[in-house]
């Protein structure tokens, strides 16, 4: 795995450090969270202009979708 280093002022690692164990192991949830999160919002904006281009999206391809995003969610 890589390393990366990331400086943050010391109020805010002693902050840190009073909540969590383990910082480096909540940075990488945070930014675990983060990617999530933009490949949620890119998906729903290619779910939109699916929609908007009237490209087919037959009841099929949707459950199949559905179907395919809540199990990426486990």
């Amino acid at each position: 795995m890589a390393k990366i280093s990331i400086s943050l002022p010391d109020e805010l690692l002693t902050y840190i450090d009073q909540k969590v164990e383990n910082r480096s192991a909540l940075i990488e949830s945070l930014l675990q969270q983060w990617q999530q999160q933009q490949e949620d919002a890119a998906l729903a904006i290619a779910c939109a202009l699916v929609d908007e281009l009237e490209l087919g999206w037959g009841s099929e391809w949707q459950n199949a979708a559905i179907t395919d995003w809540e199990a990426s969610r486990l």
